[in-house]
């Protein structure tokens, strides 16, 4: 038996995938295979799978991913929500086989995202009738969120940025290994500094064929998926207004790295749109005598010709669309490098997250984060100053301490928690959280819809950007030169890393868990008395019971 696990990014749900292999073996239940995956590797991994099972954070797009699945006929559920927080094995592993003895896939399907959101917040927060505040949330901004997060567009550009982790990964590998190198000791250590230029210098490259290929699989149009992909490839290079010399063609590296996203993107959605809308029609009739393969070809010449033709005139006209779509761009990206855009990313994140909704301004942010650590990184060659403070080193190094809202302080004060069930959280959520992994703590101890712990979650971040910024231009930490530092590493060496070596900048990374553990405190003290009193009446209630 096949068990899939999904989370955003594969994290969480691998603690959880261990702890379930560890239960099955346990039971003796040798047959019994678990993996975790990212949600944008669902699709490759669907293969000889019995039961999916999501983590309950991606609640939200329950719509969606059933709409994923259903041409698959594989049965799926979202984790209890308080097993996904203990990383209950035993239990969730009992859940996924509840699911495939009594369930169909149709039956776990059905049940409506509001529905099981509503069930939620009523069981999970007591927010009384669903009024004020937490009522809008629920009711009205929730809803507004959901349909968004549904775009197929918006879907299809989070997985294929989560897509080409892995490739960006490698090029941040290739940089810590010339941190290394600084030091004399180490200055044997061979150059791979390559590797960047062959993986994370790729990255447009990467999400021009991605894009419309998700899109596409989404839309059901598999039999033009290719054709899109590239098309897109060949529409991307042609925008880009390649230098043709002598019958040789050359490609300036920025303009498909990191400084070609933007056009990336839109050349993508451009060009998934026209074959979204070319697949509704055909050049054949339903009933035709010619071989499915011929009509296939044909169906899919008029897009990939519309495309091309497109391409063509831009680019015959000098007209220089990548340097436009960066203007239009421009004063985003210039807001996103003050200190009210940082402040702004950190916040509206954590806001969203605090209700349940992850990784909706991913695409936003990932973009300003790469051009921005683009140029710090072009500056630093060239001997200048790195200028650029919005970058996901210092969001994810410098700010989001344990993962987002900075919860490694509320895991390390759960741990000493007087509550059976918040000590037990603490301890098995301890480890993820030194990795800035914190998604079964937001719904274990909970802090999803708790509104106790709503203002150090949301707030907190924004201090600590705040502060981390100030002592940047004060010349007191370094700021982050280093791209794509994994943003799993533990406080200090993430920010050893990200800086070179800088040792100020790998204290502050350190000092920022105590300084989080000092405005978290007052919170987790009332949080703490709530639910230790509640375990005693229920403890009293359990006893008279017993009498």
């Amino acid at each position: 038996m096949k068990i899939l696990l999904m989370c955003g990014a594969g994290a969480s749900s691998g603690f959880m995938a261990q702890a379930m292999r560890k239960a099955a073996k346990e039971q003796g239940l040798d047959d019994i295979d678990v993996i975790a995956r990212s949600e944008a590797e669902m699709t490759n991994n669907l293969k000889g799978t019995d039961i999916i099972m999501f983590g309950p954070h991606l609640a939200y797009k329950k719509d969606a991913l059933a709409k994923d699945l259903e041409q698959y006929n594989i049965p799926f559920a979202f984790i209890d929500k308080d097993a996904y927080g203990a990383i209950d094995g035993a239990a969730t592993l009992k859940q996924a086989m509840d699911v495939l003895k009594g369930a169909k896939p149709q039956e776990v399907e059905k049940e409506p995202v509001k529905e099981v959101e509503k069930k939620e917040v009523k069981a999970d927060k007591n927010v009384e009738n669903q009024k004020g505040f937490m009522g809008w949330i629920t009711n009205s901004l929730a809803p507004k969120l959901d349909k968004l997060t549904q775009n197929v567009y918006i879907m299809a550009i989070q997985q294929s940025i989560m897509s080409i982790l892995p490739m960006i990964m490698i090029g941040s590998v290739s940089s810590i290994v010339g941190v290394f190198r600084n030091f004399e000791a180490l200055s044997w250590i061979p150059d791979i500094s390559q590797l960047n230029t062959f993986s994370f210098g790729l990255i447009a490259i990467f999400l021009t064929i991605l894009v419309p290929m998700k899109v596409l699989e989404k839309k059901g149009n598999e039999k033009l998926k290719i054709s899109a992909m590239l098309s897109s490839l060949a529409l991307f290079f042609i925008i880009t207004i390649p230098n043709i010399a002598d019958g040789n063609i050359s490609f300036v590296m920025d303009k498909i790295g990191t400084g070609g996203m933007l056009t990336a993107v839109v050349t993508a959605v451009f060009t998934a749109w026209i074959f979204n809308v070319a697949s509704n029609h055909s050049m054949f009739k339903k009933d035709t005598v010619m071989p499915d393969m011929v009509v296939a070809w044909m169906d899919a010449l008029v897009p990939v010709t519309i495309t091309l033709v497109i391409g063509l005139v831009i680019m015959n006209t000098g007209f220089d669309l990548p340097l436009f779509i960066r203007g239009l761009f421009s004063p985003i990206s210039a807001f996103g490098q003050t200190w009210l855009g940082l402040i702004a990313i950190t916040f509206f994140t954590c806001f969203l997250y605090s209700f349940g909704f992850t990784w909706i301004l991913f695409p936003i942010a990932w973009a300003i984060w790469m051009e921005g650590m683009d140029a710090n990184m072009a500056a630093v060659a060239a001997g200048h100053v790195a200028q650029n403070i919005n970058l996901m080193e210092t969001v994810m190094g410098l700010t989001y301490i344990g993962g987002q809202g900075c919860t490694l302080a509320l895991v390390i004060m759960c741990m000493r928690s007087k509550v059976k069930r918040l000590k037990a959280i603490g301890n098995v959520c301890v480890l993820p959280a030194i990795f800035n992994i914190n998604e079964p703590v937001i719904f274990g101890a909970p802090i999803a819809f708790n509104p106790i712990f709503f203002i150090p979650f949301v707030f907190l971040p924004g201090l600590l950007a705040t502060s981390t910024v100030l002592l940047m231009e004060a010349g007191i930490i370094a700021m982050p030169t280093i791209g794509m530092v994994p943003w799993t590493l533990p406080p200090g060496l993430i920010g050893f890393f990200m800086t070179g070596g800088a040792i100020s900048t790998t204290v502050w990374s350190i000092l920022i868990v105590v300084i989080t553990i000092v405005v978290y405190y007052p919170f987790f003290r009332v949080a703490d008395k709530q639910q230790y009193e509640k375990e005693l009446q229920e403890s009293k209630e359990l006893d008279n019971q017993t009498i």
